[in-house]
């Protein structure tokens, strides 16, 4: 379990942090567009925390209760994922600047994912 709890923590301080970049680097040129990532960010980060906390209680479930848990927490994410958008595209109908920049701020904890995982940064050194 203490892998997946490293990765957990890594992958939310690096998407945390990308998304506090990203929202305010783009803030200067585009206010409606940084607060969409920032509240996409932060809505893509909260989705990936409640479903790494899923896997590591499937991981000690009986396999009976386990396909019943897998279905609420996806649920859950995706209601979490609509409403960031919702609200986002709320700020902006017209151009959807803050829908597109809450996608993509939903998207940066995947891409953290995906770059953790392809160079194993979260893992510890042998020998330390």
């Amino acid at each position: 379990m203490e892998p997946l709890k490293r990765f957990r923590l890594m992958a939310v301080r690096i998407a945390l942090l990308l998304t506090a970049l990203g929202g305010f680097g783009t803030y200067k040129f585009d206010p409606v567009l940084a607060k969409g990532i920032l509240i996409g960010g932060i809505g893509g980060v909260l989705g990936f925390w409640l479903t790494a906390l899923s896997v590591e209680k499937v991981a000690t479930m009986p396999k009976k209760k386990v396909k019943l848990s897998v279905y609420n927490w996806t649920i859950i994410c995706l209601l979490i994922y609509g409403l960031v958008l919702g609200r986002a595209y709320m700020w902006d109908p017209e151009t959807f600047h803050g829908f597109w920049g809450a996608a993509g701020g939903i998207l940066i904890i995947r891409a953290v994912t995906i770059f953790l995982g392809l160079t194993g940064l979260d893992l510890k050194e042998e020998g330390k």
